[in-house]
């Protein structure tokens, strides 16, 4: 009896290691945080791609969403220090729509709490 606790705290233990590894977000908000993540990264023109249909963007449309994202982004900065990080904190998924709730933490160390509506195209999820 003796020999088989030791054997089974280091299973428990390996089990807990394992899974604490892995990421308990669903597909849609890791996708959302990974558009948040290109604002505050200021890659702008990968965050209007992540926007659902951004495909059929005329070149001259695309450039002007680009544009007020900067801008966006720019009066941010100076008036809350920037978009500093972004995290989902929840979702709700139904068939292939979905809303994601994120938590975006500013330059100041003020946080805001967003929903985020996502679609599915294809085999992704975009930003609505």
């Amino acid at each position: 009896m003796r020999k088989i606790i030791p054997l089974w705290v280091a299973f428990l233990g390996l089990s807990l290691w394992v899974s604490c590894g892995k990421s308990d977000k669903s597909e849609v908000s890791r996708a959302a945080e990974t558009y948040y993540n290109y604002l505050i990264e200021g890659k702008y023109e990968d965050y209007i791609h992540s926007i659902a249909y951004s495909d059929s963007m005329t070149e001259s449309y695309r450039s002007q969403m680009v544009d007020l994202v900067a801008q966006y982004a720019a009066r941010e900065k100076e008036r809350r220090g920037g978009l500093v990080s972004v995290r989902a904190l929840g979702d709700t998924v139904s068939g292939d729509v979905a809303s994601v709730f994120l938590e975006v933490l500013f330059g100041d160390s003020t946080r805001e709490e967003i929903a985020l509506p996502m679609v599915r195209c294809g085999e992704e999820w975009k930003m609505q």
